[in-house]
């Protein structure tokens, strides 16, 4: 988990998101809510994924790296197609860059997914992580875990 949703996280930070002109007739925006972010130091590190292609293996459309420096902490996605998404995040609570994990590979950092989805033994499906995204502005609150 932790090296597929980090390569996933670092490939869209260089994915640049440029709407066409179709997606600009009809962009919309996200504004995620991440709740319960607790130590407040490092970062939370997020990955938004469209389609369940993406997500459960394939490229993020967009990634932000947002300073956890309150209890609730918001970050805006602009000039998105809508459609479904699902938002996969971290809190890089050390700031090393990484999910940390114990040596069975479970995360010791919170992390969490879109719709507060559970995973078992993995990161959350996609049936309980896709959320949809409207024309217009749009939001979605997660809960780290």
């Amino acid at each position: 988990m932790r090296s597929s949703f980090l390569l996933a996280a670092a490939a869209a930070a260089l994915i640049s998101v440029a709407p066409t002109p179709a997606q600009a007739e009809e962009a919309s925006s996200l504004t995620l809510t991440i709740a319960a972010v607790e130590p407040l130091s490092g970062n939370l590190q997020i990955a938004l994924f469209k389609g369940g292609e993406a997500y459960e293996g394939g490229a993020p459309v967009a990634a932000h790296s947002v300073a956890a420096n309150a209890a609730n902490v918001s970050a805006t996605f602009a000039g998105l197609a809508p459609g479904d998404y699902g938002v996969k995040l971290y809190h890089d609570a050390n700031g090393n860059g990484e999910l940390d994990t114990n040596p069975f590979g479970i995360p010791i950092e919170p992390f969490a997914f879109s719709n507060d989805a559970q995973g078992r033994f993995g990161p959350a499906k996609w049936d309980a992580a896709a959320f949809a995204i409207t024309p217009g502005e749009n939001s979605h609150t997660i809960t780290l875990q």
